[in-house]
């Protein structure tokens, strides 16, 4: 999980709704729908638990502390989709025993090494990196149609990289993975994975998931020229050219997906 900053994240109750309409205009997923797809339920059962259930979201101060606008960000999301939501006015343990206390099904907390959300009913949890791949792969099955005869390229193996791994993996997928290290390759060759050594190779696929954080590596040459974009990593790989070359057919934010996803499959 990428240490998230303020400045990413500081509009996002102001920009939900449009980002949500954007989604949708990709993929055909609100961020309910998404959430509901993920957790393999439908979007009636989605709402019917957001009559039911209160999220709680509780600021941890531990490492290097609370990132401004985080918590609240979080909420907003689990509001847009419709759950009563919360940020507690204690933080760490106290903020806990603060959402227990006032009847909080679902915890949201993050602190520097891990974000994850717990249904405290069924003793359920969910974290991002499995999350944001999962809603991701979602959201760019939306917008393909269907994974069925086409190759996806995952860019990086780190983390949410390995968990893009799995979860295509799961749905019989065919993917490669590129990454510019050797050893994280050998991961990738370890789970059966075809790896693409050059970036001059990533041109030859139109589905790309960008795992990579590096910030604006991504020239608009070296894509295909109908390329889909599904990116969680934050800064985007893609350079201003890019960017605008792609911008429709990017999928991008810096924490809206994932909370979704995150929410889903804590239910």
């Amino acid at each position: 999980m990428t240490r998230l900053i303020t400045d990413w994240i500081e509009d996002i109750e102001d920009t939900i709704r449009d980002r949500e309409r954007d989604l949708k205009n990709k993929t055909g997923l609100s961020y309910a729908a998404l959430a509901a797809k993920v957790s393999g339920c439908s979007v009636s059962d989605m709402e019917r638990a957001s009559q039911q259930l209160k999220v709680a979201v509780v600021p941890v101060t531990t490492g290097l502390g609370i990132i401004g606008s985080f918590a609240q960000s979080v909420a907003a999301v689990t509001k847009v989709i419709g759950f009563p939501s919360f940020v507690t006015k204690q933080t760490d343990v106290n903020g806990l025993h603060e959402a227990y206390k006032n009847s909080a099904d679902i915890v949201f907390m993050a602190d520097d090494d891990r974000f994850i959300s717990i249904n405290l009913n069924k003793k359920k949890m969910s974290d991002n990196d499995y999350a944001t791949a999962s809603g991701y792969t979602a959201a760019l099955e939306g917008a393909m149609g269907s994974f069925v005869g086409k190759e996806i390229l995952v860019l990086g193996c780190g983390n949410v990289g390995r968990e893009f791994i799995r979860v295509l993996k799961k749905k019989g997928s065919t993917f490669a993975v590129h990454d510019i290290s050797g050893i994280k390759l050998a991961v990738a060759r370890k789970e059966d994975a075809a790896c693409v050594v050059s970036p001059d190779e990533i041109k030859r696929y139109k589905y790309i998931i960008d795992a990579t954080n590096q910030g604006g590596w991504l020239r608009r040459e070296m894509l295909h020229p109908e390329a889909w974009i599904a990116a969680p990593g934050i800064p985007l790989s893609l350079d201003q050219d890019s960017y605008a070359a792609f911008s429709d057919r990017l999928i991008h934010d810096p924490l809206q997906i994932g909370v979704a996803s995150m929410l889903g499959l804590t239910l």
